[in-house]
């Protein structure tokens, strides 16, 4: 019997709130401006994922606060372009590009073709999405919403489960879904460890024991686009890339299943897509969840790069490794202004300078 983890918040800390508040200084000020001319080679790919639906219950990113930050990058000048333009410039097979910004997507949710495709067509921003095949197919949904849809949907008021040999206990008592979203976000953290079996059982013992059938499609609120959504979004400039066919951790796979989830996304997607991007998204993207097989993979497949979810700029010299292009790192979209002007300015280049990263330019430069 083991002794039940008790899920609580965190004390709060107020040094989120010191950083925060020197970040407004800095950007409000125009200090932050001092250093913009270290993004004259570097490249910012962002990563979102769900955008806010208030009829759907969805929560993500606000549809006004992205418009907004689009806004800024617009005025600003940078150079929004789509990843095949970023690759090719730093690849030296088109003029540089300065200040160079990428946006993408994961996944493949209902909202992407009907909130996002418009919302940066507004803007005329290239934006390439990354489906899950199998997804937009309708024979999966995702495991971590099968774990939120239990945990909105039970009465209980506290659910007891056990996950790695460890009893965890999560008091559902709260009012407003923010506590159940919370502890379902908790439970899809540990189960990212398991197995794919593993995780299907604990998933099911938990629908049992908070007393809750998963319906086999996904409820509105967790739905892909279609396929015929897909193509409208494409009309209006959304492009889409691969992202395997049923979103495994691919490292934990033989080389016959990591092979058919990467070579069977990219084969579906060219037979729906009309205009289907050479570049890849590993599904959770962390280190550890990719390696020199995926890359030997995706290149005897056709394709030309890959994304990660993995902290970081796009650097010439990553592009001239071996395996760079296949390893791409991406930077969560942020969610207020200093914090975009922080990624997409300098300021941060220059703190992972000063962290021990190499030595960056301040030298003037034509915009």
């Amino acid at each position: 019997m083991h002794r039940p983890i008790e899920h609580r918040d965190s004390p709060g800390r107020s040094w989120p709130n010191v950083k925060a508040a020197a970040l407004q200084i800095a950007t409000a000020s125009g200090i932050a401006n001092f250093f913009r001319p270290l993004t004259k080679d570097v490249g910012v790919v962002f990563m979102l994922h769900r955008f806010a639906e208030s009829c759907e219950g969805i929560a993500g990113h606000s549809p006004t606060s992205v418009r907004a930050l689009l806004a800024y990058l617009r005025r600003e000048r940078h150079q929004l372009v789509d990843l095949t333009t970023l690759l090719a410039a730093f690849r030296g097979e088109i003029p540089p590009l300065r200040h160079a910004v990428a946006f993408t997507i994961d996944d493949g949710y209902h909202e992407h073709a009907s909130v996002a495709a418009p919302l940066f067509a507004d803007f005329d921003c290239p934006v390439t999405t990354f489906v899950t095949t199998g997804f937009l197919d309708g024979s999966i949904w995702f495991w971590w919403d099968q774990i939120e849809y239990v945990l909105t949907q039970t009465l209980a008021k506290a659910i007891e489960i056990e996950i790695q040999n460890h009893t965890v206990r999560y008091d559902l008592s709260g009012s407003g879904l923010a506590v159940r979203t919370k502890a379902a976000a908790d439970v899809a953290a540990r189960c990212k460890a398991l197995t794919a079996q593993d995780r299907t059982e604990t998933i099911a013992r938990l629908a049992r024991v908070a007393e809750v059938s998963i319906p086999p499609k996904p409820p509105s609120k967790y739905s892909p686009m279609t396929w015929s959504e897909l193509r409208r979004a494409e009309q209006l400039g959304m492009t889409f890339g691969p992202h395997t066919v049923t979103h495994p951790f691919l490292s934990r796979l033989s080389d016959e299943q990591a092979r058919e989830e990467i070579v069977g996304s990219w084969t579906r997607l060219r037979a729906e897509a009309t205009r289907p991007v050479p570049v890849f998204a590993y599904p959770n993207g962390q280190r550890g969840d990719f390696g020199v097989r995926e890359f030997r993979l995706l290149s005897e497949a056709g394709l030309t790069g890959a994304v990660t979810a993995n902290v970081g700029f796009v650097l010439r010299e990553l592009l001239r490794l071996p395996n760079g292009p296949f390893a791409l790192p991406r930077i969560s979209f942020p969610t207020s202004l200093p914090d975009l002007i922080q990624q997409v300015d300098g300021l941060e280049r220059f703190k992972s300078w000063l962290r021990g990263g190499s030595a960056p330019s301040l030298a003037p430069h034509n915009v």
